[in-house]
């Protein structure tokens, strides 16, 4: 069953309730659980470490973006579907700030994480988050998390890692590449919270069902497979 709620599409999957939002984030009713994939929180900075000219903020205002959904929704846990973290950097002395300010905030939400490959290497940027469990995959009837889709067919799988993106045609020939959630017959891919982590084209077979973020809006989308 899907319908429409404000900005947000909601699905029932496996008799479960759950919320498909404009920020790419899921929030699952029954679990009372906020569902972030690929965060890559200091990737701006790693690439200024490089010598790479990019926006500074973009770290403040994800984490502004997330704390917008918590204060809406007031999950019991925020679940992070790994990379929560881009990687090991210097100097990070204002990241830790930002970080220990935001973790204050929201001092009663427990946060797990299932790690992906970019937290592997993280190294001292992850204490700050508390982090409450880290696991490589975490179970929750009916559902089980990961970092990569590596889904099987004992529980539906929700996983991120790809960033998972479609084009769409608009009038006058006009095609844009929007972020995406793809809902599979044993699995779904959510889009990347992060707001420079790029994405990832997908071509969805018959079997899939997607849904696209529009700005601040998600609809469901056809295909021909």
């Amino acid at each position: 069953m899907i319908e429409t709620m404000g900005t947000s599409a909601v699905l029932t999957l496996h008799d479960q309730t759950l919320f498909l939002l404009p920020e790419r984030a899921v929030f699952w009713e029954e679990e009372q659980m906020l569902i972030v994939a690929d965060p890559h929180f200091g990737k701006p900075q790693i690439f200024r470490d490089k010598g790479i000219p990019v926006p500074e903020g973009t770290t403040a205002d994800d984490l502004q973006r997330l704390s917008l959904l918590l204060k809406r929704y007031d999950p019991i846990r925020i679940l992070f579907l790994g990379d929560l973290v881009h990687g090991r950097f210097e100097n990070t002395e204002r990241f830790d700030e930002l970080i220990h300010q935001w973790r204050r905030l929201h001092h009663q939400t427990q946060v797990f994480l299932v790690t992906g490959n970019h937290d592997r290497r993280a190294g001292k940027l992850l204490p700050p988050f508390r982090i409450d469990r880290i696991d490589e995959k975490l179970a929750f009837k009916p559902f089980v998390f990961s970092h990569k889709p590596n889904f099987d067919t004992s529980h539906y799988g929700i996983a991120g890692h790809v960033h998972p993106a479609v084009t769409v045609s608009g009038k006058g020939r006009q095609k844009e590449t929007l972020p995406c959630f793809c809902f599979g017959p044993h699995g779904v891919l959510l889009p990347s919270f992060g707001s420079f982590t790029g994405s990832q084209v997908i071509r969805p077979s018959r079997e899939d069902t997607v849904f696209v973020i529009a700005g601040d809006e998600v609809f469901g989308m056809t295909h021909s497979g």
